[in-house]
């Protein structure tokens, strides 16, 4: 009998150790911060609001339980992000800078609740220090960019890689292994579901941004088209992949003396179009070459341990008083990131 166990023991392969890139999970940082901070009116002991800081944190167990990633990146716009675009166009994001974020009274003025974000910002960078985490911030470069093409990078190799935005721009990269998952939804759109969220294939979703806008990010785009009428009116987007922004404008130029007024509409907004297509387009990322290395070097000095009593320290410090219901159970949840190799 005990040599029938020896023989089943043998016969048992040790199963190997996840590695670190077979499923990597990216977070749009600042876009997962300051949904939280607009919408928690968390506040500590010492009514201070902390909606930011401790939304992030749960955003990120949860991220770890339903995910499970062997790697999680978070990613942050770095100081003067947006000025390369801006240089492109000086109304992109002008919006942002007259918006009160928050519109529930809890600050007394505008500058005010930008101190308590910095704040908040800079005291999750010392929490996430002592977590699994690999965070990723430059200076003049846009999160969009860093993160798109890391995911293109590691998608290349094989990894699954899922990205955390509500931001849609990152539906153009979507591939079999790219994923993106939209957290106020909570929907992972991959390429199976794609074409029921967008009607088109996911490659040409850049050419249709080009012709709608984003007012999110102060971009007009031809009045009147929507993705439903963009897609009626130019029909190969639905099915053939990597179509260019020609097709468009040959597209237009063959119904000028048709009923429809769009198409001469668009060729004469022809250099809005051009110029949307240049500043929403991640699928090639604004980064030179030392700057692309610069980012893949970094991620290869990732740490992954978890440092709890530190984290702790920091929570009794910040007299928050849980980060869940078990504040050690939500800690555990990271573990797993810590035996990746």
């Amino acid at each position: 009998m005990m040599n029938k166990y020896l023989d089943i023991l043998n016969k048992l392969e040790e199963k190997p150790l996840p590695k670190k890139d077979d499923n990597i999970v990216i977070v749009d940082s600042l876009n997962t911060f300051i949904r939280n901070f607009t919408t928690l009116k968390s506040m500590n002991p010492g009514g201070h609001h902390i909606g930011g800081l401790l939304g992030f944190l749960r955003s990120l167990g949860f991220l770890v339980r339903v995910l499970e990633p062997t790697r999680l990146i978070c990613v942050f716009d770095g100081k003067g992000s947006s000025i390369n675009r801006k240089n492109v166009d000086s109304n992109y994001k002008a919006n942002r800078d007259n918006v009160k974020i928050t519109h529930w009274g809890m600050f007394d003025t505008k500058d005010e609740e930008k101190e308590s974000m910095s704040a908040q910002i800079n005291r999750l960078m010392d929490y996430l220090e002592v977590l699994p985490v690999t965070v990723l911030m430059y200076e003049k470069i846009e999160a969009d960019d860093v993160i798109s093409y890391i995911a293109q990078e590691k998608s290349k190799k094989g990894s699954k890689v899922t990205i955390v935005s509500s931001d849609k721009d990152f539906l153009q990269i979507v591939n079999e292994n790219i994923n993106v998952y939209a957290p106020i939804k909570k929907k992972l759109i991959d390429s199976n579901n794609i074409f029921d969220s967008l009607g088109m294939h996911p490659s040409n979703y850049l050419i249709a941004k080009a012709l709608q806008g984003d007012l999110s990010d102060n971009l007009a785009g031809i009045k009147g088209l929507g993705l439903k009428s963009i897609v009626k009116l130019f029909p190969e987007l639905v099915h053939t992949p990597e179509k260019d922004l020609q097709y468009i404008l040959d597209e237009c130029e063959k119904n000028l003396k048709g009923t429809k007024k769009i198409f001469s509409k668009i060729v004469y907004e022809w250099e809005k179009v051009e110029k949307n297509y240049d500043l929403m387009n991640i699928r090639d990322p604004r980064l030179s070459l030392d700057e692309k290395n610069t980012i893949l070097e970094d991620m290869n000095k990732n740490q992954s341990f978890l440092n709890t009593g530190t984290f702790l320290r920091y929570l009794d410090q910040d007299r928050i008083e849980g980060i869940t219901t078990n504040t050690e159970a939500w800690l555990e949840t990271f573990r797993p990131l810590t035996l990746t190799n």
